[in-house]
């Protein structure tokens, strides 16, 4: 992390219901919009509850620092400090060793490290929210989102009755709890295409559910989750699709009508490196595989960034807002 540039990731978040309820689907439509959760979202750090350990006895506590509500977008502030971090180290150039000092830290004091959320409220065709990260070595993207799920838990908590419904069954008087789940998938790299592109398919994956195999009972084969369905990558069948990018989307193509939620592809590049990434068939966008996460760098803000902020920095936030055309 340096004092003059950040690195902004891109992603795509959706909302989806989720029940404990023994008897229905664990899987519903979303209880509340980005923006009514975010809404509540706000009350819990108001009431400073919006903080997270990672567990009793962790020495890393997360915190939604600041938020914002801007036109068109959420801005989130997440904080994480950490006392397991080691201790930091300062030297001079050309200094001496009376010229270094060490920052010592306790167990109940450690490294503090920010990084800003920035959250599209309207949704694309997908129904999902063009979301911006800053990344962060100490804070990924991943912690992040499940920093926001706990958070999602506890707005259902506080809020109870914004997430309490008629159960389907039409029962009179009876009710299930819901509470909102984020997902999230990363929007492919430049360097993911071109490695692609200039690479040799290996082979790619349909993951589909168990409902397509002919004879398939869920009672009887409970313990079977998924089956992969493999397409074509010879020569002559990437030829036909016009290179590996469009085989690639091709497949996805045949996901989506199939409602199979996912692709992995596996590939050589030029040097002969073995790469693989899975992608979502909606969205076409990736669901693991960092380094092929898009990326853009903002900079110009004087050597002035620290790694952690008690509040919003303005600077990172225009800047953020200004690179969101340029997904």
């Amino acid at each position: 992390m340096k004092k003059n540039e950040r690195i902004i990731q891109y992603f795509d978040i959706g909302l989806v219901g989720k029940t404990r309820a023994r008897d229905m689907q664990h899987t519903l439509v979303s209880p509340r919009t980005i923006d009514e959760l975010m809404t509540e979202f706000s009350v819990l750090r108001e009431l400073n509850k919006a903080r997270k350990k990672v567990s009793a006895k962790s020495k890393q506590e997360y915190r939604l620092e600041d938020m914002e509500e801007l036109d068109g977008n959420w801005l989130l502030l997440i904080n994480v400090v950490d006392t397991e971090a080691a201790h930091p180290v300062t030297q001079k150039l050309d200094g001496t060793e009376d010229d270094r000092e060490i920052i010592e830290l306790g167990d109940d004091r450690g490294l503090e490290s920010s990084s800003h959320v920035l959250i599209s409220k309207q949704p694309n065709e997908a129904g999902k929210h063009l979301c911006l990260f800053e990344k962060n070595a100490t804070l990924p993207f991943s912690k992040a989102m499940s920093f926001l799920n706990h958070l999602c838990l506890l707005a259902a908590k506080c809020h109870a009755a914004n997430y309490k419904f008629p159960h389907p069954s039409g029962e009179a008087g009876r009710t299930y709890n819901a509470y909102c789940r984020i997902t999230f998938v990363g929007h492919p790299s430049d360097d993911f295409k071109e490695e692609l592109e200039s690479g040799v398919i290996k082979g790619i994956q349909i993951t589909s559910d168990m409902t397509v195999v002919r004879g398939y009972d869920s009672e009887k084969h409970g313990d079977l989750i998924g089956t992969d369905i493999k397409m074509k990558v010879g020569r002559l069948d990437v030829l036909r699709s016009g290179g590996n990018w469009n085989h690639l989307k091709r497949a996805i193509d045949h996901a989506d009508t199939l409602n199979s939620p996912y692709v992995r592809i596996s590939f050589t590049d030029q040097s002969g490196a073995g790469h693989s990434a899975t992608l979502s068939s909606d969205t076409g966008q990736i669901l693991d595989a960092d380094k092929y996460i898009k990326k853009r760098k903002i900079e110009g803000f004087g050597n002035a960034l620290r790694t952690a902020f008690p509040v919003i920095h303005d600077g990172i936030k225009a800047k953020m807002i200004g690179v969101m055309g340029d997904e």
